[in-house]
């Protein structure tokens, strides 16, 4: 049976399975290779590490999860990997997550979004450590440090790893009530209206593109959207042809839900 070859942080693994599930991978390491990129010009450092915490303390007690981390002088740049069945290797980065930074000194916790931007956690969201992790936090003694590599240009999403986002989005809505308001919906990592305008955000839409599709659904705020409605506002963010599919009702037409 083939046999892929793959890097995740400072990870190097070996992966056994047919051509389809080899490909699966690839594309998957593919879009954990632009949050390494995040990381990097986040940071300054050029070096990424896959992290194994244990016994991080949330709301339900304690437990371990898998993350990407870069380091400065003197912070942590941790970007959270998530468990799924939808691919091979079981494991995601979403295409919407804040950069989590951690400053060692200071103790401060803050993130910086998908654009840049500095926001502050709220309140319970952020994961710390449990005192005997401490000296896990400080970067490895073999970091390097330097500029970021290739931080010039943000690699736009294949139509493939868009599709993918975008059925991993339907699957989290589809347990909800369908005539629950999206603004009254959270789904497990964050509230539903955030998740869609960060797919959006994903598809490279802006507002304007945004305002059509919420005319075509007849609301004027996203938090208005029925989560019955939300898989055909997805297909709408995603393809401009369904839009103006939906667009080209007259008022007199019945919408198809």
């Amino acid at each position: 049976m083939p046999t892929g070859h793959f890097t995740i942080g400072d990870l190097s693994f070996s992966f056994e399975g047919d051509l389809k599930e080899l490909a699966h991978c690839q594309e998957i390491v593919r879009e954990i290779k632009r949050a390494e990129r995040r990381l990097r010009r986040a940071s300054g450092a050029q070096k990424v590490y896959l992290i194994y915490d244990q016994d991080l303390e949330g709301e339900r007690g304690t437990f371990d999860k898998m993350r990407l981390r870069a380091y400065d002088d003197a912070k942590n740049y941790t970007l959270d990997i998530g468990v799924t069945d939808n691919n091979p290797l079981g494991i995601y980065v979403g295409y919407d997550q804040n950069i989590e930074v951690y400053d060692r000194e200071a103790g401060e916790v803050w993130q910086i979004d998908p654009e840049g931007n500095r926001v502050e956690s709220s309140e319970g969201q952020h994961e710390m450590p449990a005192p005997e992790e401490t000296a896990q936090q400080a970067p490895p003694t073999e970091q390097e440090s330097g500029p970021p590599a290739s931080s010039s240009a943000q690699e736009e999403p294949s139509r493939a790893e868009i599709e993918r986002a975008a059925e991993a989005l339907r699957k989290r809505v589809s347990t909800h009530p369908s005539e629950q308001l999206v603004g009254e919906t959270t789904i497990p990592d964050g509230p539903l209206a955030d998740k869609l305008g960060g797919f959006a955000r994903y598809c490279g839409r802006d507002q304007g593109y945004l305002h059509r599709v919420l005319d075509a659904v007849g609301v004027s705020e996203v938090d208005q959207i029925a989560v019955g409605q939300v898989p055909d506002v997805i297909d709408m963010i995603k393809d401009e042809e369904v839009l103006r599919q939906n667009e080209s009702f007259e008022p007199d037409d019945e919408l198809p839900f």
